[in-house]
């Protein structure tokens, strides 16, 4: 008893690090980019649709995404607007919603700081999942390996979808473990509610129901009668969770269906970079990268290894992330992001094959006494790669932002204002808001007109601008510069100033190319701050005649 007490507690203690480790990792560098809103693509969507909800609009007019999440956000910004009118910042709504259009660093990092929550509970989850199927050591070198994993680290710190649905995929699974090994009908009901919520944040987490419906099925708790009673039960709380959670995707069916449909074809037809199918590109790159390949490879030996030892609970573990990347790389498009729920279950596969590994090892060697040991230093060796490439990724994202400082730059050189153009991605742009609201106005965007060779200013014809801003940077299609702005910077306009915040030559960078995201998976040597390179270019002054 005296032991087992001590065992859990040293138990209890590494859990608490470990979670304390996750959150470090999500945390650190959670403001970057901020006050530019585009640092990270789709925040922006998320934002406004929780904005949309603030001022009693139901309807989110977007159904490319579910809306639980967005829904998230508004609550977070009703706390945030009642704690600031008893302060005093916001005396009325209206006096919120102007400071929030012109100052929203604190909605975006509202949305940021949940997704890094959700990010954290996940770790927790885990090790949860990991007790009730292996054991309390495996739950924790699983969690360890989750708090490290590189790519979780890096997109919690955005505030979109994926993460969030992804700790409401685990909770699905805990709970469906649970009824798994105990068969209380309760438990499945639970299950069935978190798939829906799920579902409601990210469609295609969904598929988490898959487990839970194999674990009614065959299950030996319940008489073939009340199985198939339990799994129908089970579809409808599934479904009317997703809907309490977007429920103008069943008022305003037409724009749900539609967005479904375009969706699916997107998926399929491919993004920007058309780098291949989505199973090559999340092996090669998204997961390669984004584990570190000591841990993938641990990861996918170990579902094996579990399925060979354990047939019906491997099956039962291995479902969901297996059919979920058959979806996900049955397409075109293929961001990163989108194979995070797969990553929790690598995890806690590796940890099963590790721990299974070093106990045979100790065995072998007759010196089970060793095993746990081994296990932790074995567990540090695999985490390594993935542990170096969060914290370094952390570290870029506490460092300004290249798009800010070029703002402040051009504001200091441009008091006065300007007429400024920009190539490549919006998300590449430079916006003055960020160095001054106040007198952002007086500078005025123009595009160029490859077609006609002329610059464009609210749809009419425009002299040349005062500046041009060249953006460049390793990512194809979103950095590209066209030929034609060329020819106008060679013959009409001399550079003025360059900020450089990555060396595009090193072949150690690995992007995700579908992303405008400007920071690698992998490379970071070569990467001195977030952002594109950026080059001012002022138009030469004319000389009279």
């Amino acid at each position: 008893m005296i032991g087992n007490r001590i065992i859990g507690r040293r138990g209890s203690a590494g859990l608490l690090a470990i979670l304390a480790l996750a959150a470090i990792l999500r945390i650190w560098g959670l403001h970057f980019g901020l006050p530019h809103t585009l640092t990270r693509p789709d925040e922006d969507a998320s934002v406004a649709i929780a904005m949309r909800f603030f001022s009693r609009s139901g309807n989110p007019g977007f159904f490319d995404w579910p809306s639980l999440f967005m829904y998230a956000v508004t609550a977070g910004l009703i706390v945030y607007f009642q704690i600031g009118r008893l302060v005093g910042w916001f005396p009325y709504e209206y006096t919120f919603l102007v400071a929030v259009s012109q100052h929203p660093a604190p909605v975006f990092l509202i949305a940021r700081w949940l997704s890094a929550a959700a990010g954290t509970f996940t770790v927790a989850t885990m090790h949860a999942i990991g007790v009730r199927l292996f054991d309390r050591t495996t739950a924790l070198v699983g969690a360890l390996f989750l708090a490290c994993a590189a790519l979780h680290v890096r997109d919690l710190h955005f505030g979109v979808t994926d993460v969030a649905a992804t700790w409401l995929v685990t909770l699905s699974f805990l709970y469906t473990v649970k009824y798994a090994q105990a068969g209380r009908r309760r438990d499945a009901v639970v299950s069935a509610l978190y798939a829906g919520l799920a579902a409601s944040t990210k469609y295609n987490a969904a598929l988490i129901l898959l487990p839970a419906s194999l674990a009614i099925v065959c299950s030996t708790h319940e008489a073939p009668r009340w199985r198939v009673s339990l799994l129908l039960g089970c579809v409808v709380l599934a479904v009317a969770a997703f809907f309490a959670g977007t429920p103008y995707a069943l008022i305003d069916r037409a724009s749900f269906f539609a967005s479904l449909a375009s969706v699916s074809a997107h998926l399929r037809a491919g993004h920007a970079a058309m780098a291949g199918p989505g199973w090559i590109i999340h092996l090669s790159y998204s997961l390669r990268y984004g584990l570190g390949l000591p841990l993938l490879i641990a990861g996918i030996a170990g579902l094996v290894l579990y399925v060979g030892h354990d047939w019906r609970y491997g099956l039962l573990f291995s479902a969901f992330p297996v059919a979920y990347y058959a979806l996900i790389g049955s397409g075109q498009t293929a961001f990163a992001r989108y194979i995070i729920p797969v990553v929790p279950f690598l995890c806690l596969a590796a940890g099963h094959l590790l721990v299974e590994s070093t106990r045979t090892i100790a065995r072998w060697s007759r010196r089970p006494q060793w095993a746990t040991m081994l296990a932790w230093i074995s567990a540090a060796a695999v985490a390594a790669p993935s542990t170096i490439a969060a914290v370094r990724t952390d570290w870029l994202l506490t460092r300004t932002d290249n798009r800010l400082i070029a703002a402040e730059w051009i504001h200091q050189h441009y008091p006065g204002g300007a007429t400024i153009a920009q190539t490549g991605s919006i998300a590449g742009h430079v916006y003055m808001i960020t160095a001054d609201p106040d007198t952002a106005p007086r500078y005025r965007a123009v595009t160029f007109d490859e077609g006609s060779g002329t610059f464009r200013a609210g749809g009419a014809e425009s002299p040349p601008p005062d500046v041009i801003v060249l953006q460049e940077c390793p990512l194809p299609y979103y950095c590209d510069v066209s030929d034609g702005i060329r020819r106008v910077l060679r013959d009409g306009y001399e550079l003025q100033r360059a900020f450089i915040a990555v060396d595009p030559s090193s072949r150690t960078l690995v992007y995700d190319r579908d992303d405008a995201f400007y920071l690698p998976l992998t490379g970071f040597s070569a990467v001195v701050r977030p952002g594109p390179n950026l080059s001012v270019y002022r138009r030469r002054p004319t000389v009279p005649k």
